[in-house]
């Protein structure tokens, strides 16, 4: 990895362990996401969005948009959609 590839893996480490994955599961995912991004796949995990609230029981506060439920009580995720690469129109950028 380059020097920006391990500052983004950092940051994703740090990122994922806050929302209740162990370190063995984030880094495992941030490792995925390393060639993800490499080969310019555009996919994105809920894990990266700026919507995601919750430590473990996670929800989308942008629901909506996301197209997730019928209403913000359908809006909790299961871990399998949150870390499923995929495209989503309520998709924002995590802050680093």
């Amino acid at each position: 990895m380059n020097t920006a590839e391990i500052d983004t893996f950092t940051a994703r480490l740090a990122r994922f362990t806050d929302k209740g994955l162990t370190l063995d599961d984030a880094e495992a995912l941030a490792d995925k996401l390393v060639l993800r991004d490499r080969d310019g796949d555009h996919r994105r995990q809920c894990l990266e969005c700026a919507h995601l609230q919750g430590v473990e029981r996670w929800s989308c506060g942008n629901w909506k948009q996301a197209a997730i439920g019928t209403r913000a009580a359908d809006a909790g995720l299961a871990h399998g959609l949150v870390v499923m690469l995929q495209h989503c129109t309520g998709f924002k950028e995590q802050a680093r």
